[in-house]
């Protein structure tokens, strides 16, 4: 499994790519740790409609929405590759040869 970091004012934070086992397992709370409020109640909303089973469904895509929020807020990716099905390209590779 693929691992991306992204680092902003010397601080790194490192999301898999794939399946969120934490989202999975503890629902929004992982939203709420990392700071994303709206897909925290989102989330929230969706775990308590369902009874808990929408939170498998979120599971699928939750590491994809962090990594683009990291990388819409700043954050800048300095070691992995991202995954296409993120919808960026970051700097690192899009450096060009002379």
């Amino acid at each position: 499994m693929a691992h991306v970091h992204f680092q902003k004012n010397n601080v790194t934070r490192e999301v898999k790519a794939g399946f969120s086992w934490t989202v999975f397992f503890f629902g929004a709370f992982p939203f709420a740790f990392r700071g994303q409020w709206g897909w925290f109640f989102l989330t929230a909303l969706i775990c308590m409609a369902t009874l808990g089973f929408g939170g498998v469904v979120v599971a699928f895509f939750a590491n994809k929405v962090t990594g683009r929020w990291l990388a819409e807020n700043g954050w800048t990716v300095t070691a992995g590759i991202p995954p296409a099905s993120w919808g960026f390209q970051p700097a690192l590779l899009s450096t060009s040869a002379a």
